[in-house]
């Protein structure tokens, strides 16, 4: 007899395995299908040589919304949320590129590379701090229907403008691209 489920997850990343997780608390029978060997996706920390770990993107454990934290209670079940005091991006050429928590350090390693990069990253940085000032009020809200006229939406739409309302229209193109481009 085939097994039945009220739902079917595909791919066991980590917003999968979050969705599933609360269907499964919902009394829903869940099933997770996933192509690799190990669940979490871009969540996921790898051993890819021995004594070397590997992360795509779990260092922005920062998205990760603190209710889906305490509601899955992810720390009982193993969940340990460390500093990142520095990235290491290696280069073909047998050079790498370092990132630290440090902006001066930061901005001396790309002059190492890029003067003309090292001068624009103050802007970069000082740009990202304020779309990022902008976004985490609104990232769980329920997006409005910007086409609706319906008084819910249009108080949404006003919600959402109140906290663009002091961006530059360069700092508001950097929302609305991290918004809608993909990490990939």
């Amino acid at each position: 007899m085939a097994n039945k489920y009220d739902a079917i997850i595909i791919g066991g990343g980590h917003n999968g395995l979050v969705a599933a997780a609360y269907l499964a608390r919902a009394g829903k029978k869940v099933v997770v299908l996933e192509r690799r060997h190990i669940v979490g996706g871009a969540a996921v920390t790898e051993e890819i040589f021995p004594g070397y770990k590997f992360t795509e993107f779990s260092y922005v454990v920062s998205l990760l919304r603190p209710e889906i934290i305490r509601d899955l209670e992810l720390p009982k079940h193993g969940l340990k949320i460390l500093p990142l005091p520095s990235t290491f991006t290696p280069m073909e050429n047998g050079d790498y590129l370092a990132a630290w928590d440090d902006h001066d350090l930061t901005r001396r390693e790309i002059y190492r590379h890029s003067p003309k990069d090292a001068e624009a990253y103050d802007e970069y940085a000082r740009v990202m701090a304020r779309a990022a000032k902008a976004i985490k009020p609104i990232i769980n809200l329920i997006p409005p229907d910007p086409s609706s006229m319906s008084p819910r939406d249009l108080m949404g739409l006003l919600k959402v403008g109140q906290y663009a309302a002091g961006l530059s229209e360069k700092e508001l193109y950097m929302v609305a691209k991290l918004a809608t481009q993909s990490s990939a």
